[in-house]
């Protein structure tokens, strides 16, 4: 594979227009089974990537003759993708109206284990794969790019248990015990304890779920230490096993509606910057490298400060797994 080279210039191509995009992607590599993954967004978000673009997308490769699916998996927390069937309705309800198929079924229990991670075991079904990503930031990542969306996106229920093992959220004193995070936390391990929520770190599945409903901001994890980098890790190596399957695999990063936190926040949000365009290109870690560049250019630098994560991270996690370079040339269309 030849993007493994250091010194190899990875091309990626940039255009607002999503039909430029399309109709620059070799879809020889495509097999005829194919998997397109996309994030179809928490309940209550607006801000999820357009469906127009997987609706053109299906319809570019169904015209080839191929069967495809739009392929995720169930969320570990809850909320209204918690299973297939609410899954499914979301995805409806938010303009999904192709055919879906979720990996690790109704309850989130069927996975294939890849390198050691617990993928969704319907990956099975498909000979190729095409990501199709929602670039924006997110509190644990830095951003939610390509990687974050296969890696978290395909692992099974079990499989996001593993990665965010390490994941211990504790409470500040701006905590007003509203109880929400009491009432969204699905394995009981929160309650309130002298006017304040308490954690139970044995009880905690770590699936961060408190910290994306608090409305006082009082719930967090120290970012700058190993937690942050440990999940980063643990997300990249998710994807590695994933595209251990499918060396030929597509990546679109749609820079639209950029927001601070992940599409799985089921609230509205302000998008941070403009619009930047789309991105495509066959080397994941490229595409990533691109994608953080011109969303720091866009927005003048502030994008690199929406959060204190290290965002670099999980690129040069990615570089080392092997999973391409970070150099690329941008050709814009």
């Amino acid at each position: 594979m030849d993007l493994l080279a250091e010194d190899k210039m990875v091309n990626v191509y940039y255009s607002k227009d999503i039909e430029r995009i399309l109709d620059k992607v070799d879809y020889s590599k495509l097999g005829s089974r194919v998997a397109a993954k996309v994030h179809f967004g928490e309940k209550g978000c607006t801000t999820f990537i357009n469906p127009k673009y997987a609706r053109k997308l299906y319809d570019r490769i169904r015209g080839l003759g191929k069967e495809v699916k739009l392929v995720e998996c169930n969320v570990l927390y809850r909320g209204s993708r918690t299973n297939k069937t609410l899954h499914l309705k979301t995805a409806e309800e938010h303009g999904f109206d192709i055919p879906i198929e979720i990996l690790d079924g109704e309850h989130g229990r069927d996975f294939v284990e890849i390198q050691g991670c617990k993928i969704g075991k319907g990956i099975k079904n498909y000979d190729s794969l095409v990501v199709l990503t929602h670039f924006k930031g997110h509190m644990a990542f830095g951003f939610g790019g390509a990687i974050k969306n296969l890696g978290m996106g395909l692992g099974s229920r079990a499989g996001k248990l593993h990665m965010h093992s390490n994941l211990k959220p504790s409470v500040s004193d701006l905590c007003i015990a509203c109880e929400a995070c009491v009432e969204n936390c699905n394995d009981k391990a929160i309650s309130i304890v002298g006017g304040k929520a308490k954690i139970d770190d044995k009880a905690c599945i770590g699936c961060a779920m408190c910290i994306s409903v608090c409305k006082a901001g009082a719930v967090s994890v120290p970012w700058r230490g190993r937690t942050s980098q440990d999940l980063q890790k643990k997300i990249a190596e998710y994807a590695a096993a994933v595209l251990s399957l499918f060396p030929d695999a597509i990546f679109i990063n749609v820079l639209e509606n950029i927001t601070a936190n992940c599409d799985c926040v089921g609230a509205r949000q302000k998008p941070v910057m403009k619009d930047v365009g789309i991105l495509f290109s066959n080397g994941i870690v490229a595409v990533e490298q691109a994608s953080l560049d011109l969303a720091n250019k866009f927005s003048e630098g502030r994008f690199s400060r929406i959060n204190s994560v290290d965002k670099q991270y999980q690129i040069k996690i990615a570089e080392e797994l092997a999973l391409g370079s970070s150099r690329y040339n941008l050709v814009e269309l």
